[in-house]
């Protein structure tokens, strides 16, 4: 989610200027819009490692990667409102407010909304979270929980709260109670997890239904983990499912350990994901009238030690010394080198042992395609904020995702990004590293494309040569016919109703050039100049620019503000092979 133009963000509602761009859906700002079944470049770091494989290539550690999304519901075909989902990104970074009992949450959700507070989870889902009894049945090691419901974990004692989220169900996948994330990809280094008995595949939510106790609010209630002990407590076992496919489930990627870094290949590590058709995202899902959906995307990263054999360790075996248990793994233990000496203590933190780091996007959209446009479409975005590699750290710079696109002649491509004008790194930096280098007004992301004659070229090619040879680089004179949504209004999220404008290739190569500063040719001589630097350009290229591969060839490309020695190489190449065109 960034800002639509140059001016910056007023989280008390509008731009600076007063403008809202978009009042049916309440919001101030452009989240990304995807079409359905169109391919997304999720990417991402391991900070301890991961993939390999248990047999011939191990870590030290097991891990997996879960990705899953959830999108805005539609409340008239859910009674549960603990199961219910209004995404909403927040205007500041408060945390939201708790609710103190089932009646408080409906009040707790208008105060939350008054206050500007982002949501994902619902007030009702976190209220159950917290007095649900937890699973007793799960390897603590030595930790000492402080309370015995959902949000106290081995990795969470002390019960501490993070927006709405339930701990439990974060640390713990496939997970035992509903939950309204959906499943799109479980990546493993042991592929047994995708084929035994207990197999993700066939325990995902996706595909059976998953079960609670509903009813009164009672401690009987709460504490019911089984359909027996929900009717002894007069409550109702039911079950929810998402009613979409299974997810996928493959080997992950091999990255090194405490690298934070790319994997083998020297490239990041990455997982392709074919956006969900809106008539398949389930029953659970508001598509607002077919046309789109509101939703989220979230990346959990488990692992776990090896030190101890993790697929077959419970709760019999947490530390209790007093009836002769001793955890396999224990907080600093000292331990016995066998040199006649007090021995060496071990930096250990059994609440790390075993843990999950997670990541969650803002809101976007997924909209129905455009008419003819049928054929494979693939997102080109941006990564990264502004900043040196230091400044940036643990997140990175600026690069464009995926950076190295391979498409057929009919293929589509959906350019797209979005940036901020009030972008600050000038805090808790602790290393004297803070700060925000780069070219332009700072605390401003700006982006662009221009085409380059190869890799190795700091140059844009001309607009105006005459010379053939430059124009059969250029990706939008020779490589793609351009279209660009004709909007309804400002509502940039329903796009299948807009009709798409076909763009001469001047107008296309000036539009991504100026992060649609210039819309048309007239523009350069009707509109106050661009500034050689972006600054007055809009910070989000707004609902993009969609492209279809025409003639094969080798285009590259770079960002003219970001291109530099602060900031690295912001560089792409597409590559387009000869192949059918087929639709539009």
């Amino acid at each position: 989610m960034g800002d639509i133009s140059d001016k910056a963000f007023n989280q008390n509602g509008g731009n600076a200027n007063g403008a809202r761009f978009n009042t049916e859906l309440n919001e101030d700002q452009y989240s990304f819009v995807y079409y359905e079944g169109s391919i997304a470049t999720i990417e991402w770091t391991a900070q301890h490692g991961c993939g390999g494989n248990e047999d011939n290539d191990p870590h030290k550690t097991n891990c997996n990667m879960v990705i899953q999304y959830t999108c805005n519901t539609d409340n008239g075909k859910i009674a549960d409102k603990a199961m219910r989902v209004e995404l909403k990104d927040g205007r500041n970074t408060n945390t939201p407010d708790e609710p103190n009992n089932r009646g408080d949450a409906d009040s707790k959700k208008s105060q939350n909304d008054n206050n500007k507070r982002g949501r994902m989870e619902s007030e009702h889902y976190y209220y159950e979270c917290k007095n649900r009894a937890r699973n007793k049945g799960l390897f603590l090691a030595d930790q000492n929980l402080k309370g015995n419901s959902q949000k106290y974990t081995r990795q969470n004692p002390n019960g501490n709260r993070r927006g709405l989220e339930c701990p439990e169900e974060r640390d713990y996948y496939p997970y035992w109670n509903p939950s309204p994330w959906v499943d799109v990809a479980y990546l493993t280094d042991n592929v047994q997890d995708c084929n035994d008995n207990l197999s993700v595949v066939k325990n995902s939510m996706n595909v059976r239904k998953v079960y609670k106790c509903t009813g009164a609010d009672t401690a009987e209630i709460f504490a019911a983990l089984t359909e027996e002990a929900c009717d002894e407590a007069g409550g109702t076992w039911e079950g929810f499912s998402h009613q979409v496919p299974a997810p996928v489930c493959q080997q992950a990627d091999w990255s090194r350990v405490n690298h934070l870094g790319n994997g083998r290949e020297g490239q990041p590590l990455t997982f392709n994901w074919t956006i969900p058709e809106l008539s398949k995202l389930g029953q659970y899902f508001d598509t607002k009238n077919n046309q789109f959906a509101k939703c989220a995307l979230r990346l959990r990263y488990n692992i776990s030690t090896d030190d101890y054999d993790v697929r077959n360790t419970d709760a019999s075996s947490n530390d209790d010394p007093n009836n002769g248990v001793i955890s396999p793994v224990q907080n600093n233990p000292t331990v016995d080198i066998g040199a006649n000496q007090q021995g060496l203590r071990l930096a250990l933190n059994t609440a790390q042992t075993g843990r999950t780091f997670q990541d969650r996007s803002h809101t976007f959209y997924i909209s129905k395609r455009p008419l003819g446009i049928t054929n494979k479409v693939v997102n080109l975005n941006v990564r990264g904020k502004r900043g040196n590699i230091v400044q940036t750290f643990p997140a990175v710079e600026y690069d464009f995702v995926p950076n190295d696109l391979r498409v057929q002649e009919g293929d589509w491509v959906h350019f797209q990004w979005t940036g901020s004008n009030t972008h600050n790194n000038g805090k808790n930096g602790g290393d004297g590293q803070t700060g925000d280098a780069g070219e332009g007004t700072g605390g401003t992301d700006r982006n662009n494309i221009v085409a380059s004659y190869d890799a190795s070229v700091n140059y844009p090619l001309p607009l105006d040569s005459d010379n053939e040879e430059l124009k059969k680089r250029n990706l939008f004179f020779h490589g793609f016919d351009c279209y660009k949504h004709t909007m309804n209004g400002d509502n940039y999220y329903n796009i299948a109703s807009s009709p798409v404008k076909k763009l001469t290739q001047t107008e296309a190569a000036l539009y991504m050039a100026s992060s649609g500063y210039y819309q048309s040719e007239a523009d350069v001589n009707n509109k106050a100049e661009m500034n050689v630097l972006l600054n007055n350009a809009p910070a989000s290229l707004v609902s993009g620019l969609i492209c279809q591969a025409r003639r094969s060839g080798q285009y590259h490309y770079f960002c003219s503000r970001n291109n530099n020695f602060s900031n690295r190489s912001e560089k792409g190449v597409i590559t387009i092979y000869p192949g059918p065109i087929i639709g539009g």
